[in-house]
């Protein structure tokens, strides 16, 4: 009896190893660095949390979530729907200069906004130019004002 106990929780710790070895073997393939972006002054105000749509082909939506931290990083986050949802979450970094934000996502993709009154970013082409859809719309990324963190203890 204790000899088959051994033999099978020999077999089921084989087989448990036997599982995970597919697992580990595995390697995550990391994204290429992204390159540098010079240094220059964030003006305040500048990075929190935008949000809005962004024109898109082969979709019939393209919806954007866009934080940009105090320390040139950001986090973008979009949902492109065709028949079906597709949410990815990129980070990338972002400068600031004459009144316009470069953003270099991780994957390559390269936009340009211009910072408008009240903290709207819109999307610029590549001539540099405001984006404008066939309805004369600007492709805007509101920015979303929340209220400020409470200390502990505060009411």
């Amino acid at each position: 009896m204790e000899k088959r106990f051994l033999k099978s929780l020999v077999k089921g710790l084989l087989l448990g190893c036997a599982l995970c070895v597919p697992f580990t073997a595995c390697s995550k393939e990391e994204p290429a660095p992204l390159p540098d972006l010079p240094k220059v002054e964030i003006p305040e105000g500048l990075p929190g949390l935008y949000s809005g749509r962004l024109p898109c082909e082969n979709c019939k939506a393209r919806g954007v979530r866009m934080e940009l931290a105090e320390d040139s990083t950001l986090l973008f986050i979009q949902t492109i729907i065709t028949d079906t949802a597709k949410v990815d979450s990129l980070k990338g970094k972002y400068s600031f200069s004459d009144g316009k934000v470069a953003v270099v996502l991780d994957d390559g993709l390269h936009l340009n906004f211009a910072v408008e009154k009240y903290g709207a970013l819109s999307m610029l082409t590549g001539a540099g130019t405001v984006y404008l859809d066939e309805n004369g719309m600007k492709a805007d990324l509101i920015k979303i004002i929340t209220a400020p963190k409470k200390k502990e203890g505060e009411k």
